[in-house]
């Protein structure tokens, strides 16, 4: 009877529990980058450089009109990824796909402080660090990736 008792405690705590793990509609991607501040074209992507981004797509990494290939350990996720230097963190990294539409052929654009559906109109707010949308049909926010900057060597990776 104490077995019965305990077993039905237990299956009724864990139906009490919610998950609260979100998982993006956007399908998961291989995604790493790793940036050095201090070399090339990213010696002014620093954290003082509020609302500059770059995006990592299938040609390469593009900042200021300048495209690097990537390298062979490289990855850009499903549509892209855009690091933008918000005003909260130093770095913020999304999949460029529109959670609402998933279309990995038509990535969001980067217009200041949104990212932008080309198709649905959907703006997401990438400027606070959270990517969620602020005008248009979407209630889910963009995929967020891991991003770590050690100021000691310049060094942004953006990892899933």
């Amino acid at each position: 009877m104490k077995r019965i008792l305990l077993i039905l405690g237990v299956a009724l705590l864990s139906a009490g529990c919610k998950n609260t793990t979100f998982r993006s509609s956007v399908p998961s991607y291989p995604i790493h980058l790793e940036i050095n501040t201090n070399v090339g074209m990213y010696v002014h992507f620093v954290p003082t450089s509020v609302m500059t981004y770059l995006i990592a797509d299938e040609k390469g990494i593009h900042l200021n009109g300048v495209t690097q290939p990537l390298t062979v350990d490289q990855a850009y996720g499903f549509a892209g990824t855009v690091v933008y230097i918000d005003g909260f963190y130093p770095y913020s990294a999304y999949d460029l796909c529109c959670p609402h539409c998933l279309k990995r052929d038509k990535p969001c654009t980067i217009n200041g402080m949104f990212a932008v559906c080309p198709v649905c109109g959907e703006e997401y707010d990438i400027y606070s660090g959270n990517g969620v949308p602020t005008h248009g049909i979407g209630n889910e926010p963009l995929k967020r990736y891991t991003t770590t900057y050690n100021a000691a060597t310049g060094k942004i990776s953006v990892t899933p």
